[in-house]
């Protein structure tokens, strides 16, 4: 049982005993643990959550010590702690202990899981630069604790997977820009990583052919044109059977022969893309006046 005492001392020699002196101790005694932490929030820990944990308060306790994992911040002397889980926090112990002017007390732990967000992503494997109507597939190094992966993409395209490997289609309609993906678990989403994807486009439709439309067999030098065609870096045409010319621009001078036939002049834009909608002439032959 803790006092206060009363201790009495007296001194004694073979003629008896001396007066009696005394002094009132009182013996404080050091905290006692009781009870176990518990969490006002309940569920799993991630990474990057925000928990408040308590504790019975502790008989003979005037204040409380508490250590936390790794990671882990936060700083109380009372009953109650508020631990801020960092992006970097691991599992381990959280413990509590009372403490007076005599000393601590036992310490009460408790064993915190920490579920890790997703890595970050790593590059970005592909093509920098494709053309409208490609399909290419891309793809990133598996991430670290990620259960699918996000993809974003340029407007005009599309992709269906959750995986880190995607197989991504440029329309007629997909523009120039980024590419990005993230891991994503039940805790939240990682860093993601970008690539930017230049779209390089179509030539566009040939506009309407002018020229003649009524020639003869033997006419020469008949010039024919189309409007300059956008993202075009050349131009193909097409001449009825027996009319020759050669050109690789918007306009081309077109010789009939005495065997020509009546027939289409056709024109289209061309790049590194390939061709864009073709523009068609029909040619028919009258008689020379």
């Amino acid at each position: 049982m803790f006092g206060p005492y009363l201790p009495r001392v007296k001194g004694v020699n073979s003629c008896g005993e001396g007066e009696t002196s005394q002094m009132l101790i009182t013996v404080n005694p050091l905290p006692v643990a009781e009870g176990s932490i518990s969490a006002l929030t309940g569920g799993i820990i991630c990474q990057g959550d925000t928990v408040t944990y308590s504790i019975p308060e502790i008989p003979n306790a005037t204040s409380y010590i508490w250590t936390l994992p790794d990671g882990a911040t936060g700083t109380s002397s009372t009953n109650s702690i508020t631990v801020n889980f960092s992006t970097t926090a691991v599992s381990g112990d959280i413990t509590v202990r009372g403490v007076n002017s005599c000393g601590e007390g036992v310490a009460i732990t408790k064993t915190i899981i920490v579920h890790p967000l997703p890595a970050d992503a790593g590059a970005i494997s592909g093509p920098d630069v494709v053309c409208q109507g490609d399909a290419v597939i891309y793809s990133i190094p598996e991430i670290a604790h990620a259960t699918y992966y996000k993809w974003t993409f340029p407007d005009g395209t599309t992709s269906e997977t959750f995986s880190n490997s995607i197989t991504v289609n440029f329309y007629t309609i997909s523009a120039s820009g980024n590419i990005t993906v993230r891991g994503v678990n039940h805790c939240g989403e990682g860093a993601n990583s970008t690539k930017f994807i230049t779209v390089n486009l179509l030539p566009a439709a040939a506009g309407p052919i002018s020229g003649p439309t009524t020639v003869y067999p033997g006419q020469t030098s008949i010039t024919y044109s189309v409007p300059e065609i956008a993202n075009a870096t050349s131009y193909t045409w097409t001449l009825p059977t027996g009319a020759t010319g050669t050109s690789s621009t918007n306009s081309i001078t077109v010789d009939y022969n005495m065997t020509a036939v009546p027939g289409n002049i056709t024109v289209r834009g061309v790049n590194s893309c390939g061709e864009g909608a073709v523009s068609t002439k029909t040619i028919n032959f009258g008689n020379p006046i």
